[in-house]
């Protein structure tokens, strides 16, 4: 019983950190599986951005790539917008498929959030297959279901696990390990904890009413967190984000 207890607990934990913060959650992800890998090999970041990755990537030797088109500025649509974004530092600004890299020129590939911006998936998957050597590992990370972010380059809201079974294969690539993060319940909670600040965005005046919301809504919210952790299974319906390694096969 203690175990079991104890197990809830840190699953309420893990519950309300995901609801608070995915993004710490998935990057804790692609950093332990970076340092994973051999040091002294190639590896390229592509649609780096802001390179939140480099930092861990010191044992290898690193290259970035991205499209630099997005700065922030150029939107008043969806989340993030008017916050400063510069990924002008890059190594490479390119069209992800068309990088200027010779074939077979990378042993590992990093793609992290950046499928659901690009126009056409298959197109990138293409090219990250061309510039990377056979047996080489790739670390992809996507939404399952996200709101509009980085507009207008915002394309899908996200991908199935059903994409990357099936996708990945076609391209030469053997899927190692597929996670998923959040529920339906977790991703319930996530957005009700978002609305004030969509709310403030949209009317400073409709913000007001945020506040008696919450004293409400908070024992439904409790609710829906408990039901996250006991019900794991309503992933099925619903998740936050989906992580895959894969190696190349062919």
């Amino acid at each position: 019983m203690k175990i079991k207890t104890r197990e809830f607990l840190k699953n309420i934990v893990y519950s309300i950190k995901l609801t608070i913060n995915s993004d710490e959650i998935r990057e804790t992800w692609v950093r332990k599986e970076l340092a994973k890998l051999t040091p002294g090999k190639r590896i390229i970041d592509v649609g780096a951005g802001e390179m939140p990755y480099k930092s861990s990537c010191k044992h290898l030797l690193y290259t970035s790539q991205d499209f630099g088109k997005y700065t922030g500025k150029n939107t008043t649509r969806g989340l993030y917008f008017g916050e400063v974004f510069n990924a002008n530092k890059v190594d490479i600004i390119s069209d992800i498929a068309d990088i200027p890299v010779q074939n077979a020129s990378f042993d590992y590939v990093l793609c992290t959030e950046v499928f659901e911006h690009i126009p056409n998936p298959f197109a990138a998957m293409k090219e990250i297959r061309r510039i990377h050597k056979k047996g080489g590992t790739l670390i992809l990370a996507a939404p399952h279901c996200s709101l509009t972010h980085f507009y207008p380059f915002y394309f899908y809201s996200g991908f199935s696990r059903e994409f990357y079974k099936t996708v990945l294969p076609m391209f030469g690539y053997k899927i190692l390990a597929l996670e998923t993060t959040g529920n339906y319940f977790t991703w319930m909670v996530q957005e009700l904890l978002r609305m004030p600040t969509i709310l403030f965005r949209r009317s400073k005046i409709a913000f007001i009413f945020a506040i008696p919301f919450f004293f409400i809504a908070l024992p439904q919210l409790v609710f829906i967190r408990i039901a996250s952790v006991l019900y794991p299974s309503s992933s099925d319906l619903l998740w936050i984000d989906t992580y895959v390694i894969a190696v190349k096969e062919k």
